[in-house]
C-alpha cells in the first residue's frame, strides 16, 4: 500500500516507509523481534534521506537499554516512536505551514479507529496540549489488525471494485489520516519497492552475517 498527499511534497516514501515498517513489526517472531529492532534502525540510521530525521530516529533507538524478546514489545516501541516523530512534526508544521492540509500530522489511532485504547485524556500543567492514556493491550491488537488484515483486505476491495473510480472506499482512511492509494503513482511504487527491497536486503545480510557467526564459533569449541 502507498501514500499520496494532497500536494506533491507532501506524504509519499516517508509514510509509505512507516507503513512498511509498521506491517513488518507485527509479522516478526518473538525471537526475531530484536534483529528487527536492530535492522530498522540501522536501515533508518543509514539509507533514509533526511539526516535530521536519521538523527532523531537512531537517537531514540540509542535510548532502548533493554533487547526485545517479544515482537509486541517491539510493534509498541515502534508506534510509540512514530508517534514521537508526529507529535514533533506537528509543531513543526504549524510554524512553518509545511504540512499537508488534507492530512494533518496527528496522533494514531485517533478515537474513531480504536475508541477502546484510550483510557483517557489529562491535560498537561501550563499546556494546551494532552497526555494520552493508552490501554496498550489495545493498541497491540489494532496495530495487529490495522497493519495485518485490514490493509490487505482494503488493497483487495479496490482492485476487485475498480480503484480510484469507487471513492467510498477512499473516505475510512482518508478521513483519519491514514493511507490512500492512488493506482497512477507509478514513480512512488518504484522507490518504495527499492526501499522494501533495500531492507530486506539489509535484514537477511545481518542474518547470514549472524549465522556465519554462530558456526564460526562452533568450530573453536
Amino acid at each position: 500500500m502507498f501514500c499520496c498527499g494532497s500536494t506533491n511534497e507532501t506524504r509519499g516514501f516517508s509514510c509509505g516507509l512507516w507503513v512498511l515498517l509498521h506491517s513488518l513489526s507485527v509479522r516478526v517472531d518473538d525471537a526475531e523481534s530484536e534483529m528487527a529492532f536492530k535492522t530498522t534502525c540501522d536501515f533508518i540510521h543509514h539509507f533514509f534521506i533526511c539526516q535530521e530525521c536519521r538523527e532523531h530516529f537512531y537517537e531514540m533507538c540509542s535510548r532502548v537499554s533493554t533487547p526485545f524478546n517479544k515482537a509486541r514489545d517491539f510493534a509498541l516501541w515502534l508506534w510509540d516512536a512514530h508517534n514521537t516523530v508526529n507529535k514533533r512534526l506537528m509543531k513543526a508544521e504549524a510554524s512553518l505551514r509545511t504540512g499537508d492540509p488534507k492530512f494533518p500530522k496527528a496522533v494514531w489511532p485517533p478515537q474513531q479507529l480504536c475508541q477502546s485504547c484510550y483510557l483517557g485524556q489529562t491535560k498537561k500543567e501550563g499546556n494546551e496540549s494532552k497526555l494520552i492514556n493508552w490501554d496498550q493491550d489495545e493498541v497491540f491488537k489494532f496495530l495487529v489488525t490495522y497493519y495485518g488484515k485490514t490493509l490487505v483486505s482494503l488493497y483487495r476491495d479496490r482492485e476487485l471494485l475498480g480503484g480510484d473510480e469507487n471513492p467510498s472506499l477512499e473516505e475510512p482512511v482518508s478521513s483519519t489520516n491514514a493511507i490512500v492509494v492512488p493506482v497512477g503513482a507509478a514513480f512512488a511504487i518504484a522507490v518504495a519497492s527499492c526501499a522494501f527491497g533495500a531492507l530486506a536486503w539489509f535484514w537477511r545480510s545481518r542474518q547470514k552475517n549472524r549465522k556465519y557467526k554462530y558456526l564460526h564459533s562452533l568450530k573453536n569449541i
